[in-house]
Protein backbone atom coordinates (compact mmCIF):
# COMPACT_ATOMS: atom_id res chain seq x y z
CA UNK A 1 0.00 0.00 0.00
CA UNK A 2 2.83 2.70 0.60
CA UNK A 3 3.94 1.94 -2.76
CA UNK A 4 0.48 2.66 -4.24
CA UNK A 5 0.97 6.15 -1.91
CA UNK A 6 4.27 7.26 -3.22
CA UNK A 7 3.20 6.27 -7.18
CA UNK A 8 -0.06 8.36 -6.40
CA UNK A 9 1.72 11.68 -4.88
CA UNK A 10 4.49 11.62 -7.60
CA UNK A 11 1.52 10.72 -10.12
CA UNK A 12 -0.49 13.77 -8.94
CA UNK A 13 2.33 16.36 -8.58
CA UNK A 14 3.68 15.55 -11.76
CA UNK A 15 0.45 15.66 -13.60
CA UNK A 16 -0.61 19.05 -11.99
CA UNK A 17 2.66 20.58 -13.32
CA UNK A 18 2.84 19.44 -16.71
CA UNK A 19 -1.09 20.28 -16.62
CA UNK A 20 -0.47 23.71 -15.95
CA UNK A 21 2.38 24.07 -18.20
CA UNK A 22 0.42 22.56 -21.27
CA UNK A 23 -2.47 25.10 -20.44
CA UNK A 24 -0.44 27.35 -22.71
CA UNK A 25 0.36 24.60 -25.25
CA UNK A 26 -2.83 22.44 -26.03
CA UNK A 27 -5.81 22.81 -24.05
CA UNK A 28 -6.72 18.86 -24.63
CA UNK A 29 -4.11 17.45 -23.24
CA UNK A 30 -3.94 20.00 -20.41
CA UNK A 31 -7.46 18.46 -19.61
CA UNK A 32 -6.22 14.79 -19.94
CA UNK A 33 -3.92 15.42 -17.67
CA UNK A 34 -5.85 17.10 -15.38
CA UNK A 35 -8.13 14.12 -15.59
CA UNK A 36 -5.71 11.76 -14.63
CA UNK A 37 -4.52 14.42 -11.59
CA UNK A 38 -8.00 13.84 -10.55
CA UNK A 39 -7.63 10.07 -10.37
CA UNK A 40 -4.52 10.13 -9.09
CA UNK A 41 -6.27 11.94 -5.83
CA UNK A 42 -8.86 10.07 -5.70
CA UNK A 43 -6.54 7.26 -5.47
CA UNK A 44 -4.73 8.55 -2.96
CA UNK A 45 -7.72 9.51 -0.73
CA UNK A 46 -8.62 5.93 -1.01
CA UNK A 47 -5.47 4.44 0.38
CA UNK A 48 -5.31 7.06 2.70
CA UNK A 49 -8.77 5.95 4.18
CA UNK A 50 -7.97 2.40 3.70
CA UNK A 51 -4.48 3.11 6.04
CA UNK A 52 -6.53 5.28 8.40
CA UNK A 53 -9.28 1.81 9.23
CA UNK A 54 -6.67 -0.41 9.02
CA UNK A 55 -4.82 1.30 11.86
CA UNK A 56 -8.11 1.83 13.56
CA UNK A 57 -8.87 -1.93 13.64
CA UNK A 58 -5.52 -2.86 15.16
CA UNK A 59 -6.08 -0.03 17.66
CA UNK A 60 -9.29 -1.82 18.69
CA UNK A 61 -7.53 -5.11 18.44
CA UNK A 62 -4.71 -3.89 20.76
CA UNK A 63 -7.06 -1.74 23.00
CA UNK A 64 -5.81 -2.57 26.94
CA UNK A 65 -8.08 0.09 28.63
CA UNK A 66 -10.17 -2.55 30.49
CA UNK A 67 -8.00 -4.47 32.14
Amino acid sequence: MEKVKYISMITAIFTQITGIIFLFINIKVAFGLFYVYFFSLLLLLFVFIKTRMDEKKEDDKNDYRDY
